[in-house]
């Protein structure tokens, strides 16, 4: 696959986050911030920016008694779902690579854990826009396409926990309302994909449609997100068939 093209300073900032979440141990759960900037060899500006970006994403969290830092249980959950997942995250990987590239959107792949979305996977495509995504992050399950695929083949009862937990409007376009919402995942049912128009994020438009395992039962949906003046009326019947045939991909791997 073609990756997307990033500079060097990308790079460095990534491989430093990554050395950062190393550092900490068993033997070391809890680090200072002057710890992080001598073992990572940067200066303490550079650690903190590292750092507040880490925490911003729900991967450290730091204490404010004794001002150290240390990983988020979020990582833990996250990786007792991936290790319950694997099957679904190495079947998957390529063609969620493949559908990035095709599409040139941002590609996903995600599962309903505890009546919200988690993703197992992200791949940028080249033209990466700044989603507030990443592999473990947890979003709301009515207002991403994603979400919503996995919702509508949901009992009617889980459905209602939902709806009962309210349904918090983050733009003017998230649907609140539990009927509207209702009618909605009756839709993507009977096409077999969702389409998010501004729901989460203004501007950010995403097509999802969903996985099946062995049994033919939903259990996760294969989704493409990007800016509206990419994902339009023009192209999304396009994207649609990309999404699909990625997620029927993904589900003859799991199935064969």
């Amino acid at each position: 696959m073609r990756y997307p093209a990033a500079n060097s300073y990308h790079y460095s900032s990534l491989r430093n986050a990554l050395r950062l979440l190393n550092l900490f141990s068993l033997e070391e759960p809890e680090l200072q911030l002057e710890d992080i900037a001598s073992r990572l060899e940067i200066g303490q500006s550079t650690a903190f920016r590292l750092v507040h970006t880490l925490m911003v994403e729900g991967f450290i969290v730091r204490d404010s008694s004794t001002k150290s830092y240390r990983l988020a249980a979020s990582l833990l959950d996250f990786g007792q779902t991936l290790i319950k997942n694997e099957n679904l995250f190495h079947l998957s990987l390529n063609h969620i690579e493949k559908l990035a590239e095709r599409a040139g959107e941002t590609a996903h792949i995600g599962i309903m854990k505890e009546f919200q979305l988690m993703y197992l996977l992200k791949i940028d495509s080249e033209h990466p826009v700044h989603l507030l995504s990443h592999a473990g992050r947890r979003s709301p399950l009515h207002c991403t396409s994603t979400g919503q695929v996995m919702l509508a083949y949901q009992e009617e009862s889980i459905i209602d926990q939902v709806l009962e937990r309210g349904l918090i409007a983050y733009t003017a376009q998230t649907i609140t309302d539990p009927m509207m919402l209702k009618k909605l995942l009756h839709t993507i049912r009977s096409k077999g994909y969702a389409v998010s128009k501004e729901e989460l994020h203004k501007g950010v438009v995403s097509i999802a449609a969903p996985v099946r395992n062995s049994k033919n039962k939903p259990i996760a949906a294969v989704s493409i997100a990007g800016p509206i003046t990419r994902i339009n009326e023009r192209t999304i019947p396009k994207l649609i068939k990309q999404v699909q045939q990625a997620a029927g991909e993904v589900t003859k791997s799991l199935q064969y």
